[in-house]
């Protein structure tokens, strides 16, 4: 009895069922509707038939309607597996174009002339950034294994990045040219023989001072590394933004935008003697 009052549609369904046929075995024994007892089962099973018959539609109507639902809800699935797929795709189809753009950017540096007859050269590739200041200090996946040593000199197509910090076995840190602690005496490519003095002004850029005050340099101007210090002649460094006078330190001051693009760099060239 506790089962059927938890289970009262399925049972009041197979109740009707039950009457029905045995309404129906009782027609037929009594020959169809030839008699009042037929005709009266009948009509009985007629008027149970109806309603049993409207449930009936109902029931097999959800069901259908259940199946066509997850029917629909599995297509839907499919869809959307194929949809991230493609977009999957399409994302590693990006990376692998950005990066074929930035290795071709990269072969010009190997036309440095610094580097054509005494140096070899390994390409890293940027594995980890100081949060705090990106792109000023930063690590590079190839070390003493690629027979880097300290102050190896770092590149890229567009110009000088920096040098190389601190060496370990498979990986490096570079200090890059926007580090306020490292100066970098340039030449002016225009007129090699104005020179000058940058480094990082901690703002992404460069500010320097010239060594002749009285020298005239110009927005645009291309500056190259002079071949003085650790860096070898003729790398590039940056364009002038502006130039001022300083009266209190009576020096010619430059502000440079490197012609390096930090921002998004994923590999380098590092150069080093053989």
């Amino acid at each position: 009895m506790k089962w059927i009052a938890e289970h009262k549609l399925f049972s009041v369904i197979t109740g009707i069922v039950v009457i029905l046929c045995l309404i129906i075995i009782i027609s037929f024994l009594t020959a169809g509707g030839g008699t009042f007892l037929g005709r009266s089962i009948n009509s009985a099973a007629s008027t149970i038939e109806k309603p049993l018959m409207t449930i009936t539609k109902s029931v097999k109507s959800n069901v259908s309607g259940i199946f066509s639902y997850k029917k629909l809800q599995k297509e839907n699935e499919e869809l959307q597996a194929k949809v991230d797929k493609l977009e999957q795709e399409k994302i590693d189809l990006k990376l692998k174009k950005d990066e074929l753009k930035q290795l071709k950017k990269l072969s010009n540096a190997f036309d440095y002339e610094p580097f054509q007859n005494n140096s070899k050269s390994v390409i890293g590739r940027v594995i980890e950034l100081d949060n705090s200041n990106p792109y000023i200090v930063f690590t590079i996946d190839v070390g003493k294994n690629n027979k880097l040593k300290k102050n190896d000199i770092v590149v890229d197509g567009n110009g000088l990045v920096g040098k190389i910090q601190e060496v370990g076995k498979n990986q490096s840190k570079v200090v890059s040219i926007l580090s306020t602690n490292n100066s970098i005496s340039f030449k002016v490519l225009r007129k090699p023989s104005i020179t000058g003095v940058l480094k990082g002004n901690g703002n992404g850029e460069l500010s320097g001072y010239l060594m002749d005050e009285n020298s005239r340099v110009l927005k645009g101007d291309v500056l190259v590394t002079s071949g003085i210090g650790i860096y070898p002649e003729g790398i590039k460094i940056g364009k002038v933004k502006s130039v001022d006078y300083d009266e209190d330190q009576q020096l010619k001051i430059v502000e440079v935008k490197p012609t390096v693009s930090f921002n998004g760099m994923q590999k380098v060239a590092v150069f080093y003697e053989f």
